[in-house]
């Protein structure tokens, strides 16, 4: 019959230990069977469950490592690359705040080992996943899913995990999961409390130090800004009157350099004037062409006179040689030679050169009478000679000189009339050149005037320009000075407005107390700035210290706070409903031994804190621990669940004398104890029933239908009582490919078929 409470809807695997295809389950029936022979993989369906709710260790998935979950491949079938399994179930009950009527939880790993959750679709946190479960009374290592061999755990399990068993089952697990959590944070505020404590013990005694140290700086501060107002006012007082100095020097200088500019245009004027003249003075080169020409005609003419001259005396030594008085007085020819010539000549001279310095007029004249006959001896001696020797030449020569004369006198004649031209031009140019001369003369004149001023004017603005220096000078050192006091240009450039205000003030002691200030700097000295800086800093982190001990205190005392309101939540409902479990756990006791007593006693143990053990690495997620842990001693006592027993027929004894079967039958009623109290969504038992006799297997059965209205079980089995009870019955067998296999059938429909 299908039920509208069944929680669990179906579950899909995917890859998952032997069953390699996808592969779903229908649960429609609250009371599920699976059954098949044994290594066809039914109790893999009981590993998918486990793996599924958040178990992490391979060896609690009869597995050596997780990658291990992934189909392993056959001869005839290949390896899967992951394996998956989905879960899905009804929240009609509204067990799950997250979602909507239907949830889908999904788990897949693959061969590297990478696992990962999904929760309607949406990836979440192991921890997130856990505690949902704890609160729907779901968990993977208490009385939810019993594995093979396993149907006597509440009897193996020590008081304290059975204590949590009944936790989960009450739905209790996630408060307890809360409280670890609470526990573990509280034990690292704690830690951090401590840590932050020592930091400021540590950091309190060094910041005293440099808090002194600030205090210094922070008066050097004061000093410093005082100074840098005075140095502010006093350097912007002399900017400012040296600015106005050079305000008033730039006036004039402006119009001296207006003044100079325009002498200079007009001296550029004059000068353009005077080569304009100069371009007028003609051409020297004509000028001295009519000289060279003139005096070309000059020499001509006076060689043409002294051949003109020698054409006279010719003539006339023609007419002496013709003389009968020539004749008379030189019948012979006389003969000198050169030597003789030359030595006549040389005596001649030097008497000439005697001669010129004698005051005796009579003894001049009768030398020069003496060289007078000499020479008429030499000179008419040669022409008698030369006469006839070329007498017959002669006598032609007289008409050749006449006509050579005749010439001479023409040329002579046409030689001045050129020689009067020229002369004239001559006159022209040197009159042009006069004109020319005055008129530059005067530009001249006006020109080194105009030039005289414009030194004047130079002058002038050179001493402006040497007063203009001296004060841009005198800015600079003003600025230099500036910058040796540890100031910067741009501030310099900053103190242009003047301080009118100031005016009055005595500068000069300013200037005192500015020496005075710097010498109280001087006296505090320099201030490392790496030990303000630090001093900051460690004020910071002084106060940080501070809020950080504050909140961690106030943290604590909240997990402290949250932790004791858990655990009296915790304690109380387990109070409420230990009572009615101890009533049932006698009832089903009886029921499955048909007589005797049980009891489950609360017992305080003093015990070493299990803060999350390495074996329960699926509580240490929950928690948010999942790193190596370490056990501490516990100050608080730790309750645990005893049992006490009375079986039919018997005195009270321990449990370790019971056989394997009544083991199964006392863990068997105290599941079904627990469920009467607190009903969880399903259980997962894997042949628990395995070691009960026909009796009691029949029993068992019912007990399952009785309680199969508001639990869903999933069975694994071979017992035949127990799969008459299930509505839906699963068969698991291996496939040709090496895989398994689901066959269903549903029993209700099959007998009604019948």
């Amino acid at each position: 019959m299908k039920m509208e409470t069944n929680f669990l809807k179906r579950l899909e695997l995917q890859g998952f230990k032997s069953f390699a295809q996808k592969t779903t389950l229908e649960f429609s029936h609250p009371i599920i069977a699976i059954v098949g022979p044994n290594g066809s993989g039914k109790s893999n369906i009981v590993d998918a469950f486990r793996w599924i709710l958040g178990e992490r260790e391979a060896k609690q998935l009869r597995g050596d490592r997780l990658e291990s979950l992934i189909f392993a491949g056959t001869s005839k079938k290949p390896p899967a690359g992951l394996a998956r399994v989905s879960f899905y179930f009804s929240n009609r009950n509204n067990l799950f705040k997250e979602g909507g009527s239907e949830i889908t939880l999904t788990r897949k790993i693959d061969r590297s080992g990478f696992s990962q959750f999904f929760l309607n679709n949406s990836e979440v946190r192991l921890k997130d996943i856990l505690l949902i479960l704890a609160r729907a009374k779901l968990g993977t290592r208490g009385l939810t899913i019993i594995g093979q061999g396993e149907s006597d755990i509440f009897i193996k399990s020590g008081p304290q995990e059975r204590k949590e068993m009944i936790e989960e089952i009450l739905g209790l697990k996630e408060f307890c999961l809360k409280k670890n959590q609470a526990q573990h944070q509280l034990t690292n505020s704690q830690i951090n409390l401590d840590k932050a404590k020592a930091a400021l013990e540590e950091l309190t005694p060094h910041l005293r130090f440099l808090k002194k140290q600030k205090k210094r700086w922070d008066k050097r501060q004061e000093i410093e800004e005082e100074l840098k107002i005075l140095e502010n006012q006093f350097f912007a007082f002399h900017q400012f009157q040296i600015k106005k100095s050079l305000g008033e020097i730039s006036v004039p200088l402006k119009k001296l350099d207006a003044e100079v500019s325009k002498k200079t245009a007009e001296i550029k004027h004059l000068e353009t004037q005077l080569e304009e003249v100069k371009k007028t003075e003609g051409d020297q080169k004509s000028f001295e062409e009519i000289r060279s020409k003139i005096n070309e005609l000059l020499n001509r003419r006076s060689f043409l006179e002294k051949t003109l001259g020698k054409l006279e005396a010719q003539k006339e030594m023609e007419k002496f040689k013709a003389s009968p008085e020539i004749k008379r007085n030189y019948p012979t020819p006389i003969n000198f030679s050169t030597l003789e010539f030359s030595t006549t000549l040389k005596s001649l001279i030097s008497d000439l050169k005697q001669i010129l310095n004698w005051q005796d007029l009579e003894k001049i004249k009768n030398t020069l009478k003496q060289w007078l006959e000499k020479l008429e001896k030499i000179f008419i001696g040669e022409e008698i000679t030369e006469f006839k020797e070329n007498k017959p030449i002669l006598q032609s020569q007289d008409n050749f000189i006449e006509q050579k004369y005749q010439k001479t006198v023409a040329a002579l004649k046409a030689l001045e009339e050129e020689l009067k031209d020229r002369k004239i031009e001559e006159e022209k140019i040197i009159s042009h050149q006069r004109s020319f001369s005055q008129k530059f003369r005067n530009l001249v004149e006006i020109l080194e005037e105009k030039k005289n001023e414009l030194q004047t004017l130079e002058r002038e603005r050179q001493k402006m320009v040497f007063e203009k220096e001296k004060l841009n000078l005198k800015l600079k050192e003003l600025e230099h000075q500036f910058e040796t006091l540890g100031r910067s240009q741009e501030e310099f450039s900053r103190l242009e407005t003047p301080y009118e205000e100031n005016k009055e003030m005595d500068w000069s002691t300013a200037e005192k107390h500015i020496l005075k200030l710097r010498g109280e700097l001087a006296a505090i000295g320099e201030i490392n700035q790496d030990l303000i800086k630090e001093a900051d800093e460690s004020e910071a982190r002084y106060e940080v210290l501070k809020r950080q001990i504050s909140d961690l205190e106030k943290a604590s005392q909240d997990l402290k706070t949250m932790i004791k309101d858990l655990e009296r939540k915790i304690t109380v409902e387990f109070q409420e409903a230990f009572h009615l479990i101890n009533e049932k756990f006698n009832q089903y006791f009886q029921l499955m031994f048909g007589g005797g007593k049980a009891k489950l006693k609360m017992r305080s143990q003093k015990t070493e804190l299990r803060v999350i053990e390495e074996n329960n690495p699926a509580e240490k997620a929950a928690a948010g621990e999942i790193t190596k842990t370490e056990a501490k001693e516990e100050a608080d006592s730790t309750m645990g669940i005893e049992i006490e027993l009375s079986l039919p027929k018997h005195k009270n004894f321990g449990l370790d004398v019971l056989s394997g079967g009544e083991k199964s039958l006392v863990s068997i009623a105290a599941i079904f104890a627990l469920i009467a109290v607190s009903p969880p969504p399903f259980l997962v038992l894997d042949e628990i029933d395995a070691a009960l006799d026909e009796t009691n297997a029949r029993r068992f059965a019912d007990l399952i239908k009785d309680f199969s209205g508001k639990t869903q079980f999933i069975l694994i089995t071979h017992n035949r009582a127990t799969m008459e009870v299930a509505g839906i019955l699963y068969g698991v067998i291996l496939d040709k490919d090496g895989g398994s296999k689901i066959l269903s059938l549903k029993l209700k429909e099959a007998v009604t078929q019948k």
